[in-house]
C-alpha cells in the first residue's frame, strides 16, 4: 500500500511546554558525557561528494548505553559503517559494509582526555574516537584546521582527510537553534556544511574502488535516549555551493507528540541563509517511501522554501543499521542518487531557484516502504 501522509510543525506546541531540569550545553560536535543510566547514543555521521569523479561515500559511527528494561533483544552497542554509491551496468544503489563492536572495544577522548563534562558553545571540537576488535578498526579525529579517518572493516577500508569546518550558524549553532540546550529526547547537529575533502581512498581488498582530492564533505551528529518512530532526512550540495538540509519527524516530549522539523538553505552566492525552526515557522512534509520522494513546504515570517526530493526506489541501500534503546539495528533506508529542486521566496517574490544532483535521501523507521527486520543482520 502507498503511505503518503502530511504532517505538519506545531511550533505553538513548543512553545506552550516548560522544561525542567539542567540544560543540555554544547558544542555538539564533541561527544557528550554518558549518563550513569540508559537509555542514550550519540552517533557521527559524515558524507562525501565528489562531483568531478561521481563518487559518493558515507561513514557513520557511535555508541549506545542501552535501557536497563527488554534487555533481553541483545543489538550491538557500538557500530561503524562505510556507505558507498556503487554502480553497474544496471544503475547505481547505496551500499553498506558494518561492523558491530562491544563497549570495551570504544576509546573516546577530547583534548586527548576522556570525556568528563559536556561540551561549552563555542569551543573549537578536538576529540578522537576510535574502536577495535580481531577484524575492525576505527580512528577518527578532528580538531578545528581538519578531521580525518582510518577505517578498516574486514576486507573494506575507507582514508580520508578534510579541512575545517563551514559551520551551520555562529556561537555553534546548530540546525535546532536555541532549542538544542533543552533535554529534548533527541537533538541533531549539522557541525559542517562543506568541508573540502583534501583527499580520500576507498579499497576493496588491494583493489583501490574510489580516490580523489576534490569534492566537499557534510558533517553531523546526533544524540539522545534513541531515533524517533519515524523520520526523514535529506541534505544535497550543488557545484556552487547552495546546499540544504533537513530532518524531522514525530518526537515525544513527556506525554506530548509532536511533529516537528529542522529546515536550513544556503546559498553564498545570493547571499541567503534562512533556517526554519518549530518555534518560529511551519513546515509541512508529504512523504512516501514507497514511491521515493518528499515534498517540503516551508514558511517563515519573511522567507518560505519549496523543496522536492526524490530517488528512484532501485537506488536505496537495504536497512542500515541506526541507535535505538537497547543498541544498533536495522531502521532506515537511503539513496544517495536523489535529485531535489528547490525554489526560494522572499515575501512573494522569487529570489533563488536550484536543481541538485547527488543529493542523499533517507527513510527511517515508519516512513520505511516495507519496514525493516527486527533482527541484526
Amino acid at each position: 500500500m502507498v503511505r503518503a501522509q502530511e504532517r505538519n510543525s506545531m511550533h505553538f506546541i513548543w512553545l506552550s511546554v516548560v522544561y525542567i531540569g539542567t540544560l543540555v550545553l554544547g558544542n555538539k560536535y564533541d561527544p557528550h558525557l554518558f549518563p550513569s543510566r540508559g537509555p542514550f547514543f550519540e552517533g557521527w555521521y559524515i558524507r562525501l561528494v565528489d562531483s568531478y569523479n561521481g563518487n559518493s561515500l558515507g561513514l557513520l559511527f557511535g555508541q549506545v548505553l542501552p535501557s536497563q528494561s527488554n534487555s533481553f533483544q541483545k543489538y550491538p552497542p557500538a557500530l561503524c559503517s562505510i556507505l558507498v554509491r556503487a554502480c553497474s551496468v544496471t544503475g547505481c544503489k547505496l551500499v553498506s559494509y558494518d561492523a558491530a563492536f562491544n563497549s570495551s572495544d570504544v576509546i573516546v577522548r577530547v583534548r586527548g582526555e576522556p570525556v568528563h563534562q559536556n561540551p561549552d558553545d563555542i569551543s573549537p571540537a578536538n576529540f578522537t574516537w576510535s574502536a577495535e576488535n580481531a577484524e575492525n578498526t576505527v580512528f577518527f579525529q578532528t580538531d578545528a584546521v581538519q578531521s580525518s579517518f582510518q577505517v578498516k572493516l574486514g576486507n573494506v577500508s575507507l582514508y580520508g582527510k578534510l579541512s575545517s569546518p563551514l559551520p551551520w550558524g555562529p556561537n555553534g549553532e546548530g540546525p535546532g537553534g536555541w532549542v538544542d540546550k533543552l533535554p529534548l529526547p533527541l537533538h541533531w547537529f549539522v557541525y559542517s556544511l562543506r568541508s573540502a575533502v583534501v583527499s580520500y581512498e576507498f579499497k576493496n581488498g588491494k583493489e583501490i574502488v574510489y580516490r580523489g582530492r576534490q569534492g566537499t564533505a557534510h558533517m553531523e551528529k546526533n544524540w539522545g535516549k534513541s531515533f524517533p518512530k519515524a523520520w526523514i532526512w535529506s541534505q544535497g550540495i550543488s557545484p556552487n555551493n547552495a546546499s540544504y538540509a533537513i530532518s524531522g519527524g514525530p518526537v515525544q516530549i513527556g506525554p506530548l507528540a509532536v511533529t516537528a522539523y529542522l529546515f536550513g538553505y544556503r546559498n553564498p552566492l545570493k547571499d541567503i541563509s534562512i533556517d526554519f525552526h518549530p518555534y518560529d515557522s511551519r513546515v509541512s512534509a508529504l512523504e512516501d517511501g514507497c514511491r521515493g520522494f518528499v515534498n517540503v513546504t516551508a514558511k517563515g515570517l519573511i522567507h518560505s522554501v519549496n523543496l522536492y526530493v526524490t530517488a528512484d526506489l532501485t537506488s536505496f541501500s537495504q536497512c542500515l543499521y541506526g541507535p535505538e534503546r537497547q543498541g544498533f539495528r536495522p531502521v532506515c533506508k537511503e539513496s544517495y542518487e536523489a535529485s531535489a529542486a528547490i525554489s526560494v521566496y522572499r515575501f512573494d517574490d522569487l529570489i533563488d531557484k536550484q536543481f541538485l544532483t547527488n543529493v542523499a535521501l533517507e527513510f527511517g523507521g515508519d516512513h520505511v516502504c516495507g519496514g525493516c527486520p527486527s533482527h541484526t543482520r
